[in-house]
């Protein structure tokens, strides 16, 4: 079996997790993704929908076929575990390991990937909170089996983030945003309401304004309820 490009796993990728996230895939929002014209998509589409790893309708709607979600899942797990292995093992912050794990994600053998979720006492989720597949039953249906909502859904209500949005982890300047506003996994906060420029949010006594995009990227669940085993909680 021919091995995939870097690239064709990112694209994979992307599709996996905004399906995962209940947006509809089309070339545009891939485009915007990745900062390239709409021709480039057009053609890499065309290429994986070739292989054999996509499907499009009418509406040029895209979506995984089984062995596309297959192939995702298996750079989305080694991508998500070395993230873990950078944070736990080697003391790096969650909001620094997403660009070092994309240029190790296509490296990673089987028995290296087995000694490191060995080591690492078998975790769930990567540190931004999304789950590793392999080690979570039906990874596509978790947010819907927790019953997580977005942010700007949950007004007055005290709720834990679950995760961050993994279409935005590359978006380093989010990332590193959140980290500074301790809106980390675990957390628990309150949405207050929509403001002009965004939102108000209340966290650690204290309240914030947030983006739209910002609150958007943030997967919560009710502060009482119980979370989920082996998921990362970070406190930094």
């Amino acid at each position: 079996m021919t091995i995939p490009s870097a690239k064709i796993e990112e694209y994979l990728e992307a599709i996996y997790n905004m399906d995962m996230e209940g947006e509809v895939v089309i070339g545009a929002r891939l485009a915007e993704k990745f900062k390239v014209k709409p021709p480039t998509v057009t053609e890499m589409l065309q290429r994986l929908e070739r292989a054999g790893y996509i499907t499009m309708d009418q509406q040029r709607h895209v979506a995984l076929t089984d062995t596309g979600v297959e192939m995702a899942e298996n750079v989305l797990r080694r991508h998500r575990l070395t993230e873990r292995f950078l944070t736990d093992m080697l003391g790096m912050q969650w909001h620094e390991v997403h660009e070092e794990a994309c240029r190790l994600e296509h490296h990673i053998s089987g028995a290296v990937e087995d000694r490191v979720i060995a080591a690492l006492g078998h975790p769930t989720t990567c540190p931004h909170g999304n789950p590793i597949p392999g080690y979570v039953d039906d990874p596509r249906g978790y947010l819907a089996r927790l019953h997580a909502r977005r942010l700007p859904e949950t007004t007055g209500e005290p709720v834990r983030i679950l995760c961050v949005s993994e279409v935005v982890e590359d978006e380093e300047e989010i990332i590193k945003d959140l980290h500074a506003r301790d809106l980390t996994p675990g957390s628990t906060i309150t949405w207050l309401g929509e403001t002009e420029d965004g939102g108000a949010v209340q966290v650690a006594g204290k309240t914030i304004l947030v983006t739209s995009h910002i609150a958007r990227a943030l997967w919560v669940i009710p502060a009482n309820a119980e979370f989920p085993a082996g998921a990362a909680g970070w406190r930094v």
